[in-house]
C-alpha cells in the first residue's frame, strides 16, 4: 500500500499552478477549480491507496515541430498527474544522487533542486550551459580536433519500462513508489511495453535515470562528452576516435535500452564546422544579449517573474529608453522577412516580450504570416491575450479573425492548433469567464474539439 503526504501534494499544486501540468498544452481549467476545493480533493487523493489507482483517458496529439515536422504529445488526466507527480517528486532527490553528479559539468539536463513554491528542477542550469561547455571544452584543449554529434531517436516513446523499473530499483529504495509509476505508466500504456507521457516535467526525471548508466558506461571508457537531454557531444583527437565513441555509444543504447540514435542527426565534424554550425551564431548571441539585457531591466524593476505585466507609460525615462533599445518590433519584421523559416526561438521571445508590454504594434504582421508562424501559434495565442490596452471592439475583431482561421486555414488541420484559443476565454487569476476577446464564441473550438 501507498499513500502520499500532505505536503507532497500541496508541493504538486503548486508546481502545476506555477508552471502548468505540461509546456506543449492549454493548463485545463480542472486545476483551478482543483484549487479552489483543493481541502477536499487533497483528503480524497491523501485517502488513497494510489498501487490501486485507476487511470482515466489521457489526451493524445500532434503538435507541430518546424515547419513540417511533428511529434506527439500526452496530456494526462488532472487526477492522474497529481498523482504521478508526486509519486515521483517523493523519490526526486534520490534520483538526482544516483545521476552523475552536477558538479562533474557533463549532464546539463534537468537536475533536480525542489523548493517550496512547486520547483523542481535548478532554473540556474540548462541548454545555454550545455553549449557554454562545448565552447570551454575546445578552447582549453587544442588536442581536440573534432565534435561527434548526436541524439537518441524517439527517446521518451521508446523507453523501455523494464528498463526503466531497473533503473529506479538503482536508485531508491522506495519500492512502492516504484510499483505506483510503473502502475501508472501501464494504465496509460495498455499492451504497449515502452512509452512515457511526452512533455511534462515528471516524465524528464525518468527519462533522465534511465539512461544514466549510459552516462556512467561513457565515463567508465574515457569518452570526453557532455549531454543535454538526448542530444550528446563528444570530442575527439581524430575523426576516427569520433566514431569509434559514437559506434560505442550506439552499442551501449541498443544493448541496454533497445534505443538508436538518429541517423540524420549524427556526424563528426572538425571543430571549426562544428563551431560554425552548433555554437553560437550571430542569431544566437543576438537572442542572448536580448535575454541578458530583459533580464537586468527586470531586475531593476523589481519584477517577480519573467512574465509579469510591464505598463510602459509607469517606467522612467531611461527604462523607456532601454525597452526601446531592444528594438523588438523591428527584430521581429526582420525575422519574417528573411527567406526560409524564421528562427523561432527569437520569434517566441518577441512575442512574449511584446506581450509583457501589451505592445499591439505586430497584431497584423502575426495575422499575415501564419504560414510560417503557424510553429508558435500557443505564444502567438499567448500574445494576444495579453493585450490588455485594446478595446472591446479591437478584441472582439481579433476573436472572430481567429475563428475564421481555425474554420478554414492551415490552423485548422491540426487539433491542438484548435485547442489554444479557448483560453483566450478565461482570466487567469480567478477562472472566470471573459467576452473581452469573443463574447463566448471561443468556446466553439472546444465543441469542434469534441466532435472531431
Amino acid at each position: 500500500m501507498l499513500t502520499l503526504s500532505e505536503n507532497s501534494l500541496d508541493w504538486t499544486l503548486q508546481h502545476v499552478l506555477r508552471y502548468g501540468d505540461t509546456d506543449v498544452f492549454p493548463i485545463p481549467f480542472e486545476y483551478e477549480a482543483i484549487h479552489q476545493d483543493w481541502d477536499n480533493i487533497k483528503r480524497h487523493l491523501c485517502s488513497q491507496n494510489v498501487l490501486q489507482w485507476t487511470v482515466r483517458p489521457h489526451r493524445i496529439l500532434l503538435s507541430p515541430k518546424a515547419k513540417y515536422g511533428f511529434r506527439v504529445i500526452m496530456q494526462i488526466d488532472p487526477l492522474d498527474f497529481l498523482l504521478f507527480a508526486t509519486t515521483i517528486k517523493e523519490i526526486a532527490e534520490d534520483i538526482e544522487a544516483r545521476r552523475i553528479p552536477i558538479n562533474d559539468n557533463r549532464v546539463f539536463s534537468y537536475r533536480v533542486l525542489l523548493d517550496s513554491n512547486g520547483q523542481l528542477f535548478d532554473p540556474n542550469i540548462g541548454y545555454r550551459d550545455f553549449l557554454s561547455k562545448c565552447q570551454q571544452t575546445l578552447d582549453s584543449n587544442s588536442e581536440i580536433t573534432y565534435v561527434a554529434i548526436t541524439d537518441i531517436a524517439d527517446f521518451y516513446p521508446r523507453i523501455y519500462l523494464h528498463r526503466l523499473e531497473n533503473a529506479l530499483q538503482s536508485a531508491t529504495e522506495r519500492t512502492s513508489h516504484i510499483k505506483t509509476i510503473m502502475h501508472l505508466l501501464a494504465g496509460w500504456n495498455g499492451t504497449e511495453s515502452f512509452g512515457i507521457p511526452i512533455g511534462n516535467a515528471p516524465s524528464r526525471i525518468l527519462a533522465e535515470i534511465t539512461i544514466a548508466d549510459v552516462d556512467e558506461a561513457l565515463l567508465a571508457n574515457g569518452i570526453n562528452f557532455i549531454r543535454f537531454n538526448d542530444d550528446y557531444r563528444i570530442f575527439a583527437k581524430s575523426y576516427a576516435e569520433g566514431y569509434r565513441h559514437i559506434a560505442f555509444l550506439a552499442e551501449i543504447l541498443f544493448r541496454n535500452h533497445g534505443l538508436s540514435l538518429q541517423p540524420q542527426k549524427t556526424d563528426v565534424l572538425p571543430t571549426e564546422t562544428f563551431k560554425s554550425r552548433y555554437l553560437l551564431t550571430v542569431l544566437d548571441r543576438e537572442v542572448n544579449s536580448l535575454h541578458e539585457r530583459f533580464e537586468q531591466l527586470a531586475v531593476e524593476l523589481g519584477l517577480d517573474s519573467w512574465y509579469e505585466p510591464i505598463e510602459y507609460q509607469d517606467l522612467n525615462e531611461e527604462q523607456k529608453e532601454a525597452i526601446d533599445a531592444l528594438n523588438l518590433v523591428e527584430i521581429f519584421r526582420d525575422e519574417i522577412k528573411q527567406r526560409g523559416e524564421p528562427e523561432l526561438s527569437l520569434i517566441r521571445f518577441v512575442l512574449r516580450r511584446l506581450g509583457q508590454l501589451g505592445d499591439s504594434s505586430i497584431l497584423n504582421d502575426v495575422f499575415e504570416n501564419l504560414d510560417i508562424l503557424h510553429p508558435v501559434f500557443p505564444d502567438i495565442i499567448e500574445y494576444i491575450r495579453n493585450l490588455r490596452h485594446l478595446n472591446q471592439e479591437q478584441k472582439q475583431s481579433i476573436g472572430n479573425k481567429v475563428l475564421d482561421l481555425l474554420d478554414d486555414s492551415i490552423l485548422s488541420e491540426l487539433t491542438y492548433h484548435r485547442m489554444w484559443p479557448s483560453i483566450c476565454s478565461l482570466i487567469p487569476e480567478n477562472g472566470t469567464m471573459n467576452q473581452d476577446f469573443s463574447n463566448y464564441t471561443l468556446l466553439n473550438p472546444i465543441q469542434r474539439l469534441g466532435e472531431s
